[in-house]
């Protein structure tokens, strides 16, 4: 008998539930579950006893039924931004994409940032009984409550409550009591900020508080809003298309040119020389923008700051005095000799090239400001406040490293010259497309080593998102002008270390910060100059 058979006998029914238990010896694990579940609710939630899910096997207490003029989630396919917190039955947290839940359970990292999950839903979507299940069941399907429960609740206004039958949507938050079938039998553990202090063990029952936030059509369209509206916003942007890929993109917008990027640099159309700061880093791959006039100086806008109300981002305010402090601390840094930066108008140095060797002092960040790696030791100390791993330049030859880093990296590093400031922005097509990157925690020390990703549920949604990403969903929008994404080969490359020694044993621990699905990214990069 296991220890959640053990646990839910004495702690959830008493004598009723030890009745059961003997009598369910010669049943199956699924059908003791659900007897032990009800048994639970019974105690500790009566008045969701009528609310169960046939489907699923879960309970559900609907804490807003959302916005009236929404579309329900389950309507059409679409994708869909939504927060979410797992419990086990104890109210220990498991895990959570809340800011202010990670702080109380002292798991809060300035590594991790606090924003909710991307997944594919769909009446064609997974049906099967993985992880998570219960989440998915939820958005799909119309959840139908007891009339206790109905007559209990309607006249409370925060819940929104207009029938018995509810369909979630932007808004929408609900608790659901999810057997382990629909949770997954191997069960759900973290690392790196998004964990509770406790891990759920395998089949075993989860409470998990989910609110939807938002939901995308197409996500391509959106995030390729996204990238245009910031470089607009920030000294302009100028596409180079040529006329083919024009037509083929249905692309039109003032400013755009109709040609291929002029090869003159003398050229008043050359990017160097046109009034926009932001152009396309190759005239045939499209959403992929270069800064060549980018200096460290310099400071961005971002349009959402990123502010979970902590410290460094806990303000949209903090997020613009971190721009100044590592504008100072870049100039200082990289030009303390005096010797001020020409701009790329004045540098005349070589460009790497296909199969030139830059040394890459970068920052990366996401839209909102958020910065998700650097290798630069002054922005480490402004951002985590320490510096425990000295940072080293990233080595980088196009030709022989082009599955080292994501695809950007190929398509703009070789125009840049050695000792060159830019920055550039990418959608995830050519970043780490639908499925991103869970963050990871490895620890290592001279007694041995362990390595874990955030946790098996993301694992998952990262491999569903990648496979509804890409190929004949969204892969080819635009008229396979995108094409297919290219991510699932890179090296984590990011990430920062902590040394501590204590009698004698060095322990490492690196955290790497997660990439959500459909992310695009920013780096602000200086190549060193030639040797």
């Amino acid at each position: 008998m296991t220890s959640l058979i053990r646990r839910v006998c004495l702690v959830a029914a008493g004598s009723l539930l030890l009745a059961s238990c003997a009598r369910g010896v010669g049943e199956s694990y699924d059908d003791f579950e659900r007897m032990a579940l009800e048994a639970w609710i019974t105690q500790h939630r009566p008045d969701l006893a009528g609310n169960l899910q046939e489907e699923g096997g879960y309970y559900v207490d609907v804490l807003d039924a959302g916005d009236p003029d929404r579309s329900p989630v389950g309507e059409e396919a679409c994708w869909v931004h939504y927060d979410f917190s797992g419990r086990n039955l104890g109210g220990d947290i498991v895990l959570t994409r809340d800011a202010s839940e990670a702080v109380l359970e002292g798991t809060f990292t300035k590594y991790t940032r606090y924003v909710p999950l991307y997944r594919y839903c769909s009446d064609k979507g997974y049906q099967g009984t993985g992880l998570l299940e219960g989440s998915y069941l939820a958005m799909r399907n119309t959840l139908t409550l007891s009339e206790a429960y109905f007559e209990k609740y309607r006249t409370d206004a925060s819940r929104r409550l207009t029938s018995r039958e509810v369909r979630l949507r932007e808004g929408s938050r609900v608790v659901l009591y999810m057997p382990s079938r629909v949770v997954g039998g191997s069960g759900v553990e973290g690392s790196g900020g998004y964990e509770g202090q406790y891990a759920l063990d395998a089949r075993r029952p989860m409470i998990v508080t989910m609110a939807i936030r938002d939901t995308v059509k197409n996500p391509l369209k959106v995030e390729g809003d996204e990238v245009d509206a910031f470089c607009e916003g920030n000294g302009g942007l100028r596409v180079y298309l040529k006329e083919e890929d024009k037509e083929a993109s249905g692309a039109s917008r003032a400013g755009d040119s109709e040609s291929a990027i002029p090869s003159d640099p003398a050229s008043p159309d050359h990017p160097y020389n046109v009034a926009e700061r932001w152009v396309s880093a190759c005239d045939t791959i499209p959403q992929l923008y270069v800064n060549y006039g980018y200096r460290p100086s310099e400071t961005l806008t971002f349009p959402k700051p990123y502010a979970s109300g902590y410290e460094p981002y806990k303000t949209e305010s903090s997020v613009a005095a971190i721009d100044r402090r590592i504008a100072e601390a870049l100039e200082k840094r990289f030009h303390a000799d005096g010797d001020a930066y020409p701009g790329i108008r004045e540098l005349g140095a070589d460009s790497v090239k296909l199969d030139g060797k830059a040394k890459i002092w970068y920052i990366g960040r996401f839209l909102d400001g958020f910065i998700f790696d650097t290798n630069i030791d002054e922005v480490k100390e402004i951002i985590y406040g320490e510096v425990l791993k000295e940072g080293k330049a990233l080595e980088y030859t196009p030709k022989d490293n082009r599955e080292s880093n994501i695809a950007a990296f190929y398509y703009v590093v070789p125009h840049l010259q050695f000792g060159q400031w830019a920055a550039f922005i990418t959608t995830s097509t050519n970043a780490y497309g639908s499925s991103g990157r869970t963050g990871t925690t490895n620890t290592s020390s001279s007694g041995g080593s362990s390595s874990s990703s955030y946790l098996d549920y993301l694992n998952y949604m990262n491999y569903m998102n990648s496979y509804y990403g890409s190929g004949g969903y969204y892969g080819n929008y635009y008229g396979n002008y995108y094409g297919n994404y290219l991510g699932g080969y890179y090296n984590p490359y990011y990430g920062s270390s902590y040394d501590n020694s204590s009698e004698g044993t060095t322990t490492t621990k690196t955290v790497s910060t997660e990439i959500p699905a459909f992310a695009p990214l920013i780096f602000q990069l200086y190549i060193e100059p030639k040797q």
